[in-house]
Order: C-alpha cells, then sequence, then structure tokens
C-alpha cells in the first residue's frame, strides 16, 4: 500500500470512528446533549481533528443519517423486481425495512424519530415531487406504476401511494420499537396484518 491510499485509509477510519462516537452519544444522550468535545473526548483524539473531517455537529449527524439511509437503499435494492406481481415486491422490501430497523432500534430512535432540524432535509419524505428526491420513495413509485400499467393496481396517485405506503410502514415501526414487551407472535401478526391491509388497498 502506498502512502497515499494509507492515508487515505487513516482518514475513513477517524472519520468512521467519529460517526460511531456520534451515533453512541446520540442513542444515550439525545440530539441536545451531543457536542464535538464529547464526542472527541470518545475517541481520544482533540476537538480540532474532528472539525478538520465536519464542520460542527449537524454535519456529523446529517452523515450519521445519511449513512443509515445507504443501508435502507441497499437492504430494498436486494428485492428483485417481480414484474408479474409487483405487490410482492412492495411488500418484500418494506419487511426489508422494518427488519433492519429492528436491529438497531435505538438509532432508529434517536435519528428517525427525533425533530433534529439538522437532517429534516434528508428524512422528510411528504411534500409534494419528493420522489424525485428521495430513491427510496422513488423506487415505490416505480413499483405502484407497474402494477397499475399491468392492470393489476387500481388507477391512483401514485406518488401520494408511494408516500403512504412509506409512512404507514414507518408508523408501525415506530410503535413496534417503542412498545418493546409485545410478544414476537403479536409483533409478527400485527406486520402480516399491516401488509394484508397495504396490498389490498393497491389490487383491483
Amino acid at each position: 500500500m502506498g502512502i497515499a491510499e494509507r492515508k487515505q485509509l487513516e482518514k475513513e477510519i477517524i472519520r468512521k470512528k467519529i460517526l460511531d462516537a456520534a451515533s453512541e452519544i446520540l442513542i444515550k444522550e439525545g440530539y441536545e446533549n451531543l457536542s464535538i468535545r464529547k464526542i472527541a473526548t470518545k475517541i481520544e483524539y482533540s476537538p480540532g481533528i474532528i472539525y478538520h473531517y465536519f464542520e460542527n455537529k449537524a454535519e456529523i449527524v446529517t452523515s450519521v443519517a445519511e449513512e443509515g439511509y445507504e443501508k435502507i437503499l441497499k437492504s430494498l435494492g436486494q428485492v428483485p423486481v417481480d414484474v408479474e406481481n409487483p405487490e410482492k415486491s412492495i411488500e418484500k422490501g418494506l419487511r426489508n425495512y422494518i427488519e433492519l430497523m429492528l436491529e438497531a432500534p435505538q438509532q432508529f430512535r434517536a435519528v428517525l424519530m427525533s425533530d433534529i432540524e439538522a437532517i429534516q432535509e434528508k428524512v422528510n419524505v411528504l411534500k409534494e415531487g419528493i420522489s424525485k428526491e428521495r430513491k427510496s420513495i422513488q423506487g415505490l413509485c416505480n413499483l405502484v406504476t407497474l402494477g397499475v400499467e399491468k392492470g393489476k393496481f387500481r388507477e391512483m396517485d401514485v406518488e401520494l401511494t408511494a408516500q403512504i405506503l412509506w409512512t404507514s410502514t414507518h408508523g408501525l415501526l415506530s410503535r413496534l420499537i417503542l412498545e418493546k414487551n409485545i410478544s414476537e407472535q403479536q409483533k409478527q401478526r400485527l406486520i402480516n396484518h399491516h401488509f394484508q391491509i397495504l396490498i389490498n388497498g393497491l389490487i383491483k
């Protein structure tokens, strides 16, 4: 490994340490209690080093959110498109999303269930035209459009439908994370019934 490659690797390692530490503090203490100094203390670097990588804590949290979003997109991207049965692709993709978030519930709460102004631009999905900005919503729009074109789905506003598919799933997921004491059997009953209702709402 050459000098340039080694320096780049070192930068990536330090950046990951910063983001991991920030994520841990977010989970335990919340955004209001996150600070550059706390991150620096946790990873045993000077605050100046952190400012070399990030301008402020808002930029750090934005990067944490972006990394989480990339994981979601990767999970959704692993679902092959069933051209003849797009409803199956919709369900599988959203199930993957639920499973992924339930693997890291505290991070989901800290980032996606908090009103952190710095990351709203990255996570908001309700405004008109959002499908042009969010690949997740765009992917759902494509599947809904496919279902309409195949004659399987009713005629509907495609983007609004994608937004409701995403946010209703997000809502169920939020409650599953907050209500920790429900049984695994009840959790699966809720998830299965959720998709039964969603898909039935699409089919002609």
